[in-house]
């Protein structure tokens, strides 16, 4: 669990005062059993505040150590030495009803508690930003004990999701994330039993709004519900921009990653506050969606901080992906926001591989599954070799010059692909089609012959995947723009930020 928020649940510790304190009666010659009766019949009141870090903080070091009772519906409070790690009482939050609206500050967490009854279900929209997945905050007792709950409840997961537009299957995909849809369509996450209040576990974000609703329901069964709005004020935090590489409309290869590159560091204890916000979503050329498994990654710095996107397996081909990267005013650090947001709609074209062998020293090329090339080609020498791994096109230009401090050479050769910024390339070595087909001669690269070249260049995309066999080195993921599909799939989600 991150540590920013560590200190946030751990201030519900003290939540009794909120929860378990609410007179049962005015009476001082009221019997217990009519106090019983009283407290029974109250109204459900709800709670809305913010807490910041500091007070997390110092509600971590005032947490209590004993365990929780059995009891989960107790309704004892802390002991009174225990020093108040947060606001209190209406110092806390304000009591609220569904339409009022609130003002809270940049850089803290919501929260929501409820006396006289339990909470059903909690979800916090920012309305400009309604595809952001849900924020699964932790749910706390009466005693301010931080419950379990079902990890396929918890959104924020980086992997899109798409499902058939049937009402039967939109369904399933509910059931399955534990994620429910309140009447206005905004996901709500379900509470376990006995919930009493809810952290969120994402700072709110400056100069935005929010639609904040609950779900609760008394002992005797009833509902009772919440909508209320909450309005943050702006920051004076510095702006870091995020760009991206690809560009509206472009058609790329089925290997292609989504490229974030951002102005600066963002630092760690604030990634996963950003990742969970993007989305990513595929449909075919008719907008039907495709469910596509994918993560993104936090790869090293270089120097500033970079954030790519990959599927599990490559893209579908003929697919459209659309990318939401709402930014703006998020916390990157301590003293640093998003600068912009950011969308992108871009196009998988078709599913050309390359696959090119130092053994057999052939390239072979497939487009949709068919096999549109087979060229004797020359790899790299023993003594500078090509690299094992899935490499991707990277660029290309009809006349380049070769150069190579390592080796001593500057050439100028024709049709060069780069598939690596190793400095591997695909291009016309009309010097070496002498022993194209049957020796390894190059500086590392994939020579072929000029005519070779040029029907393969004309047809190359960025993005396009390119594998090398054969080889008695491989890739590293260091020390390159587009490691990506050299990492394995459960190394990759690694990177994530996301639990």
């Amino acid at each position: 669990m991150p540590k920013k928020i560590q200190g946030a649940i751990a201030a519900f510790s003290v939540l009794a005062l909120l929860t378990a304190c609410t007179p049962s009666s005015s009476d001082p010659d009221a019997t217990r059993e009519d106090a019983k009766t009283a407290e029974a019949a109250a109204d459900p009141v709800f709670r809305v505040g913010a807490i910041t870090n500091d007070s997390a903080e110092t509600a971590a070091e005032a947490a209590p150590s004993s365990p929780p009772t059995d009891d989960a519906t107790s309704t004892a409070a802390p002991s009174a030495s225990a020093p108040a790690a947060i606001p209190t009482g209406d110092a806390f939050g304000e009591v609220v009803e569904s339409g009022d609206e609130l003002d809270l500050e940049a850089g803290q967490r919501i929260g929501i508690a409820v006396e006289n009854a339990t909470l059903t279900d909690v979800s916090v929209t920012e309305q400009e930003h309604p595809r952001i997945t849900a924020d699964p905050g932790t749910f706390f007792d009466v005693s301010g004990t931080a419950l379990d709950t079902d990890d396929d409840a918890q959104a924020g997961s980086s992997t899109p999701t798409s499902t058939s537009s049937e009402p039967s299957d939109s369904s399933s995909s509910e059931a399955a994330s534990g994620e429910t849809k309140d009447k206005d369509g905004a996901e709500a996450v379900t509470a376990p039993a006995e919930s009493a209040a809810w952290i969120s576990r994402y700072d709110l974000v400056a100069d935005s709004e929010y639609t904040v609703e609950a779900t609760a329901t008394t002992p005797d069964g009833d509902e009772a519900e919440l909508k209320t709005t909450v309005a943050v004020g702006a920051t004076t935090a510095a702006p870091m921009s995020v760009r991206t590489t690809l560009a509206d409309d472009q058609t790329v290869g089925v290997a292609a990653p989504i490229i974030l590159s951002f102005g600066s560091t963002v630092s760690e204890d604030f990634r996963d506050d950003v990742e969970r916000r993007l989305s990513v979503k595929v449909t075919d050329k008719d907008g039907k969606e495709r469910k596509v498994e994918g993560s993104w990654g936090w790869l090293y710095d270089d120097p500033q901080s970079r954030l790519h996107f990959r599927p599990k397996e490559f893209w579908p081909a003929h697919s459209k992906v659309s990318v939401d990267v709402p930014l703006k005013n998020v916390p990157t650090g301590e003293n640093s926001v998003g600068q912009n947001d950011l969308t992108l709609d871009f196009e998988i074209g078709r599913k050309q591989v390359v696959e090119a062998s130092a053994k057999t020293h052939r390239m072979v090329v497939t487009r949709d599954g068919k096999e549109v090339m087979d060229f004797p080609a020359s790899l790299g020498a023993p003594k500078s070799p090509s690299y094992n791994g899935t490499h991707v096109v990277m660029s290309k230009a009809a006349d380049y010059t070769m150069k190579s401090e390592q080796w001593d050479y500057e050439t100028d050769v024709q049709w060069a692909v780069r598939i690596h910024n190793n400095g591997e390339f695909i291009h016309a070595a009309p010097w070496s089609t002498g022993v194209q087909g049957s020796q390894n001669v190059s500086h590392g690269c994939i020579n072929l012959s000029t005519q070779r070249a040029k029907q393969y260049f004309d047809s190359a995309i960025f993005g396009d995947p390119v594998e090398i066999t054969g080889s008695h080195v491989s890739l590293s993921t260091q020390d390159s723009d587009i490691s990506d599909w050299v990492y394995s799939w459960k190394d990759w989600q690694k990177l994530s930020a996301l639990d």
